[in-house]
């Protein structure tokens, strides 16, 4: 059977990767230059745009407009069909009123709910709060995976800034939850495109620790892209109290792809038997190229959508998110860590 390793060097090379993984941190501790980055098209939005008084209005407008119109001469229309046009366009109407109503009310609600929970359970960057919430529970996710957006720059926390602040609280909170792997999904992969974004978040990660932890006792961390083969550490030591992965579309379906072609050219070669590619060895490669699978994803956006999430990763994954919420706060990620805890994961029969 073929080596795995065969395997991954070959699909690096042909994405002119690193074969073996490549440590920066030296070189980011000199590197004072800022690198212009381009331009990123974020993920589809999956907010809504429309406010719903414009659409009830248009709707109105629609059916004034074919009713009293003159697409039909009146005399071939008979007052029985006009009574059933009618009827059936008011209960419609009443239907449409009825669920919009219903759901402005409920988006009502849960924005003051995750108000009260977000000031109820504010951490106050201290991790004797965080660990009083975690001991309770039965049990805690080792790989944690948090799909975020990024947000215009206009946007409240929005923006590279915004991107880099939300990962600095996920990283003090999984680390007080003693959580050992973090991995971090944005569509676009801002962060993975230069040295300069790399060297930033490890800046902003290591002062907010600073924040929680004290300056005498920050934690250690590293900083992996796998789709580059990079890793980069708070310091010198490679022993780490956590280790953050940035991935992205890329690693998603992508990877697949390159994946599936790699080892259809070794097959055609005679350098892979068909018979050695199993499920296992699939697996064994993907977590090699991409990492690992996380026990718990949190989306923190106000509708569900894995916007391209590495499909593989999220097979027995468990899922938490909060409808109509839009911000990164404590109170959904230790909901999710407390649904985790209570839920029973079946693999098999």
């Amino acid at each position: 059977m073929i080596k795995s390793p065969k395997i991954i060097e070959d699909v690096r090379i042909n994405n002119d990767i690193d074969v073996e993984l490549k440590n920066i941190t030296k070189e980011a501790n000199i590197i004072d230059q800022k690198i212009d980055e381009p331009p990123i098209k974020g993920p589809p939005s999956t907010n809504r745009n429309i406010n719903i008084f414009y659409i009830i209005m248009e709707l109105i407008h629609n059916f004034l407009k074919s009713s009293f119109g003159n697409d039909k001469p009146v005399e071939t229309t008979s007052i029985l069909q006009l009574i059933i046009y009618y009827f059936n366009h008011l209960i419609l109407l009443q239907l449409f009123f009825v669920i919009a109503i219903y759901k402005n009310i409920q988006f009502i609600y849960r924005k003051i709910y995750l108000k009260y929970l977000t000031l109820t359970s504010y951490p106050n960057k201290s991790p004797s709060v965080i660990r009083q919430d975690v001991v309770k529970l039965s049990k805690i996710p080792k790989v944690l995976s948090c799909l975020l957006d990024l947000k215009d720059d206009d946007d409240e926390n929005g923006g590279k800034d915004g991107l880099i602040n939300d990962i600095c609280e996920l990283t003090a909170w999984s680390i007080s939850s003693s959580i050992e792997r973090l991995i971090i999904y944005e569509y676009s992969g801002l962060l993975s495109q230069s040295y300069d974004s790399l060297i930033d978040l490890r800046k902003y990660i290591k002062k907010n620790l600073g924040l929680y932890f004290g300056t005498d006792a920050i934690p250690t961390f590293s900083i992996k892209i796998p789709q580059k083969n990079l890793i980069i550490y708070s310091n010198e030591s490679k022993e780490v109290d956590i280790q953050i992965d940035l991935i992205s579309r890329i690693d998603g379906k992508p990877t697949l792809v390159e994946l599936t072609k790699t080892m259809s050219e070794l097959a055609l070669t005679k350098e892979l038997a068909l018979k050695d590619i199993t499920i296992d060895l699939i697996d064994e490669e993907l977590m090699e190229l991409v990492g690992p699978e996380p026990d718990l994803l949190i989306s923190f956006a106000p509708s569900l959508n894995l916007e391209d999430y590495p499909p593989w990763h999220i097979r027995l994954t468990e899922i938490y998110w909060e409808p109509d919420n839009k911000d990164v706060n404590y109170a959904v990620f230790i909901r999710a860590l407390q649904q985790f805890s209570n839920c029973k994961i079946n693999i098999g029969k």
